[in-house]
């Protein structure tokens, strides 16, 4: 349970903490907690023993009972972006151990990528009691009578690969013939899910949606910023220029000391130690906030706009007063659109941002006082960080996503840019604005270490399809070409509801800024297709989800634990996890590798095997189109890997002789690195070795800062645009609801819902990485999950912590037990994000998904909102909530 205290009144270096923390985690697996994964009453078909916790444990000390074994490296990139090293010992076919990189000593400038509690946890993970062992059919399913209805609740059976396999054939052959591409979905994928089979079939349907990164999903290069939909590494600084010469970051809507919680929090540690302040914007007074003493700054879930145009205002008038806030050389020469001296020549409204917030169009100046309300925030921070952020600091404006996952986010990426455009704060030592302690282990830049292509790809091109080709969401296309976008897909709001509607409105895809016009669109889903899929958890209006998948004909699902999509499937196929393969991952600085930790006695395939016998028996040659063998595949990433030298410029970093080629078995040439193929496996890692001011110290945009007319930027001006055409026409195009946009960002009221008071948000959370480990029996014991509440609204409502409280919006109902804290404010509640769902007969989820709470219908440019959700809560009074550590979803398997 969460207290009022600050870590900063306990804080520890970094090998104290991590030490304190390997304590505590060594202490729960030798207690005990780890039972959940004990073969004690197992159903039939679970892992048989993969798993286990080491040694005894006497006198408060665990005593290790292993002298053998072998390490091997795991694989743990999570959805948290760390790439930390997490190695395995394995012991007569179990995991009996678990530790992270010690290769070398540690130090900023050649750091140890240490593993968090969840990458520690990645074997428990994987080969748990609760793995899927074999071929799985719902009992009470059949192609004539599929019993939708009884999905999520029928009992499991188990079958043969060769009936698994048959059956998926003939069903993909019946819906395709039969109603075409339209009819197969693919319901969650935000990164353009291709597939083999599908693909040669004919196409078929997915989702987009905005759930990670929210409004920042849209065409940022409208406004000239690169790459921010896909980490933002170049437009933010090196982590020893920021340790080195920031005094002032700014940590808005973000909490990487949960989320990014090993390498990227002790970067902001050294930067704190060296002498920089920290200021924390959002909803809740966060593990960040308080490891760095940070000033917090609230601003309620949703309400990030009318926050921002108040310090836009604020930073005008100090400006005015006293100077030195708003650095003007920097917007007239890098801006275009912000005062009517920095207007491009062909704007349509003789309008701009500056005079908005003056109140010059529409009476109301954008003062704090008026923004205070609606935000939350005191006008006096307001004021504050307005201060804060002027010309005089080197300050870093970094930002996570959550503020742009909130419904009317849509001009917040252009607000918090024009906040660091007017400090000038881009392109210069000591100063950037980005996606910061989100991805790339928080480093800024090109790769310094990276592996190569596997070149593994396959080709469908010589498939013939089942059916006529449309131009669907990654469809096969006359010729057999793949485009790289989508042309048709569904939002995420209507996700759900265009299954059991048959319609959906067009908007085209965010990835790659292919926008359509809006189009209401036919579609009639009768097959529902998912890999390793979480959608179910993590796609908005979770309780119409179920209904849509008790409504189609056949679902299949492949996984190698039952996540909540594979449970309201028909078919399960046991697919090897990323613990059953060999390969490479790299960040900016460092490049893993990882093994086979285990291969259990079960009946696991890889996706590869799967997808060649589902090819073959729909008439294809699965050897045309997988050409490159998984042996060569790895090869190729060995030998491509690289690394930069002193003059920019990139070598082979891995020595490779004929000897290992041909123990490979593939084809290549010897070439000279610098470590040999064998020293880097036994290792696991290669560390990039840094120090401060070295060369490869990266300036986010500082060739555009040098030379704007020889570097532009993406935008049609070649600047960045606070004043945006083409973001008020994209804007336009797709608004569901008919909101207008302006080129500059305006306020847009979001009212709250009658009867639901409360703003709901979801702050990640140690326990998991999205959709990953959150079913873990040791997660779910260390890191129970609680309702974050405020004092104040908890008395209001008669709440004490501890209490079970039910949680109440629109579309779902949620109960969870309440911590009361005063480290959230006032109006504002947190769901912990990850969590799975567990649906009782009342319709109450009783394991806490955020999603089951966000839903409605879609407004402006389809935000699907789950960060700020309208919610009432309420004391339970009905049978109490069993703890998260009490139940595990399970598959239960009768025959």
């Amino acid at each position: 349970m969460m207290t009022d205290s600050k870590a900063s009144d306990r804080m520890l270096d970094r090998r104290g903490f991590v030490a304190a923390g390997a304590a505590v985690a060594t202490a729960l697996a030798a207690a005990g907690s780890l039972t959940g994964c004990a073969p004690k009453g197992k159903a039939e078909g679970a892992a048989s023993g993969s798993f286990a916790p080491e040694g005894t444990f006497e006198g408060g000390k665990a005593m290790t009972t292993l002298n053998d074994g072998e390490w091997k490296f795991m694989e743990c990139d999570k959805g948290c972006g760390g790439g930390c090293v997490t190695k395995a010992l394995v012991k007569d076919g179990v995991v009996v151990r678990t530790k992270t990189d010690d290769t070398h000593e540690d130090s900023l400038e050649y750091p140890q990528f240490r593993s968090c509690l969840r990458g520690r946890c990645a074997a428990e993970f994987e080969f748990g009691t609760d793995r899927i062992s074999y071929p799985l059919k719902r009992k009470n399913w059949s192609p004539e009578e599929p019993h939708g209805e009884l999905r999520g609740k029928d009992e499991w059976v188990r079958i043969s690969w060769d009936e698994a396999l048959d059956t998926i054939a003939e069903q993909l052959r019946k819906v395709y013939t039969t109603y075409g591409p339209r009819a197969v979905y693919y319901p969650w994928d935000q990164w353009g899910v291709r597939s083999p089979v599908l693909d040669a079939c004919g196409g078929f349907m997915v989702t987009w949606d905005t759930c990670s990164f929210g409004s920042y999903l849209s065409d940022l290069s409208q406004l000239g910023l690169p790459e921010v939909s896909m980490g933002g590494v170049g437009t933010i600084n090196d982590r020893f220029d920021i340790i080195e010469n920031s005094n002032l970051i700014v940590l808005y809507a973000q909490d990487p000391a949960w989320s990014a919680i090993a390498f990227a929090a002790w970067n902001l540690r050294a930067a704190k130690e060296n002498g920089a302040e920290f200021i924390c914007v959002g909803p809740f007074n966060n593990a960040s906030a308080n490891m760095l003493d940070a000033k917090w700054i609230r601003v309620l879930p949703g309400t990030d706009t009318p926050f921002l145009l108040a310090v836009v205002y604020e930073m005008l008038r100090l400006d005015g007063e006293q100077g030195d806030i708003v650095d003007w050389d920097f917007v007239h020469s890098y801006c275009v659109g912000f005062d009517d001296e920095s207007m491009p020549v062909d704007a349509k409204l003789d309008e701009n941002l500056m005079g908005y917030v003056r109140g010059d169009y529409d009476g109301v100046p954008k003062t704090p006082e008026w923004a205070s309300p609606l935000c939350g925030t005191p006008v006096e921070d307001i004021t504050y960080f307005a201060q804060a952020v002027g010309k005089q600091a080197d300050a870093v404006l970094s930002h996570g996503f959550a503020a742009g996952r909130c419904t009317g986010s849509e001009d917040v990426p252009q607000l918090y840019l024009t906040v660091a455009c007017l400090g000038g704060h881009i392109g210069k030592p000591g100063n950037a604005y980005g996606p910061y302690w989100v991805d790339y282990s928080a480093c800024g830049g090109e790769n310094l270490v990276k592996a190569g292509s596997a070149n593994a790809g396959w080709d469908v091109s010589g498939c013939e399809p089942l059916c006529e080709p449309e131009q669907v969401f990654l469809a096969t296309l006359p010729g057999g070409q793949i485009p790289h976008v989508a042309e048709e897909n569904i939002g995420g709001l209507e996700a759900y509801a265009a299954v059991l509607d048959k319609k959906y409105h067009n908007v085209g895809s965010p990835w790659g800024g292919n926008w359509k016009p809006l189009e209401e669109k036919d579609c009639d889903i009768h097959v529902i297709w998912g890999e390793r899929s979480g959608g179910l958890r993590a796609a908005p209006n979770h309780l119409l989800g179920i209904e849509a998948f008790r409504s189609v004909d056949f679902v299949v699902m492949r996984d190698y634990v039952p996540r909540p999509d594979s449970c309201y499937a028909d078919i399960i196929l046991p697919v090897r996890g990323r613990q059953q393969t060999e390969g490479l991952s790299s960040k900016r600085e460092e490049l893993v590798y990882y093994t086979e930790v285990l291969n259990p006695d079960d009946e696991s395939q890889t996706d590869r095997w799967i997808n060649e016998q589902l090819l073959e028996r729909l008439g294809y040659d699965a050897s045309k189109v997988y050409t490159v063998s998984p042996e060569q595949a790895l090869y190729n990433q060995f030998s491509g890997s690289q690394l930069m030298n002193e003059k920019g410029e990139y070598e082979p970093l891995l020595t490779i002789s004929q000897d290992d080629i041909d123990a490979m078995g593939v084809e290549g040439e010897p070439q000279e690195g610098v470590v040999t193929l064998a020293e880097f496996k036994e290792k696991g890692i290669y560390t990039f070795k840094r120090q401060a001011g070295d060369v490869f110290t990266h300036i986010g945009l500082a060739d555009f800062i040098a030379n704007p007319k020889k570097n532009p930027l993406p935008s049609a001006s070649g600047k960045f645009e606070l004043y945006c055409q083409a973001k008020a026409d994209t804007y336009n195009m797709i608004s569901f609801d008919g909101s207008q946009f302006k080129p500059y960002p305006t306020y847009h009221e979001v009212s709250p819902v009658e009867g639901y008071e409360l703003r709901c948000f979801n702050p990640h959370y140690p326990r998991a990485a999205n959709s990953f480990y959150t079913n873990v029996p040791t997660l779910r014991e260390a890191w129970e999950a609680p309702f974050l509440m405020n004092v104040n609204d908890a008395a209001a409502r008669g709440i004490a912590d501890g209490d079970d409280v039910l949680i109440s919006s629109p579309v779902g109902k949620v109960l969870r037990q309440v911590c009361v804290t005063g480290l959230i404010m006032e109006g504002a509640v947190g769901l912990p994000n990850s969590l799975w769902p567990k649906v009782g007969e009342d319709g109450i989820d009783r394991g806490g998904c955020g999603s089951t709470l966000v839903g409605g219908k879609p407004s402006g440019m389809g935000m699907t909102g789950q960060n700020n959700a309208w919610v009432r809560v309420e004391k339970w009074t009905g049978e109490a909530l069993e703890p998260d550590s009490a139940w595990q979803q399970t598959i239960e398997v009768t025959a």
